[in-house]
């Protein structure tokens, strides 16, 4: 007998294989990937921007500060035109704001490695994390595009391993649901 958790677990299958999909696709064509990335971004934006702005112009005469509504929407729309005519420059900016994260995370550490009294164990771990995402930080901004495409695929290699353990934990559910 099939019980009700059966359609789940399918669901769950589904869901992994779309994310093993997804991951080689990543994987073998980060380019794409990213623009596409770029351009789902974009859309959402002016999606959001339109009806905000919609129903900011609706609710003018309610609403005190439908202004900022109509500011915020029409941000949103220019936003979003913006990202679509040219979407490799702005996933070069959220990778160029990755990098300066980085460098400033890093930066955290290297100092704690001087004025934190951390246990020996730990101290040198500091350190050596610090370096790293200082250096990470500054190849990121040096070459956000390639940055950008090495991104891509280590997502692309961990949707693959979420794709997977998804297949797997569907297929433990499947076998219990079926007995």
């Amino acid at each position: 007998m099939i019980n009700k958790n059966f359609r789940s677990w399918r669901l769950s299958y589904g869901n992994g294989i779309l994310a093993i999909l997804f991951g080689t696709i990543a994987i073998l064509f980060p380019g794409i990937t990213l623009i596409g990335l770029a351009i789902y971004f974009a859309i959402t934006l002016l999606a959001g921007g339109i009806l905000l702005t919609i129903s900011s112009l609706r609710s003018r005469k309610m609403l005190p500060n439908w202004s900022s509504m109509l500011l915020e929407g029409a941000i949103g729309i220019l936003i979003g035109i913006i990202i679509l005519a040219r979407p490799e420059s702005a996933a070069a900016f959220f990778i160029v704001i990755m990098g300066i994260w980085a460098m400033v995370i890093g930066l955290i550490f290297i100092i704690s490695y001087f004025k934190l009294s951390l246990p020996a164990i730990i101290k040198p771990f500091h350190m050596i994390i610090g370096i790293l995402s200082v250096l990470i930080g500054f190849i990121i901004i040096l070459n956000p595009f390639e940055s950008t495409r090495v991104i891509i695929v280590l997502i692309g290699i961990y949707a693959i391993g979420y794709g997977i353990f998804s297949i797997i934990n569907a297929r433990k559910g499947y076998l219990s649901a079926r007995y």
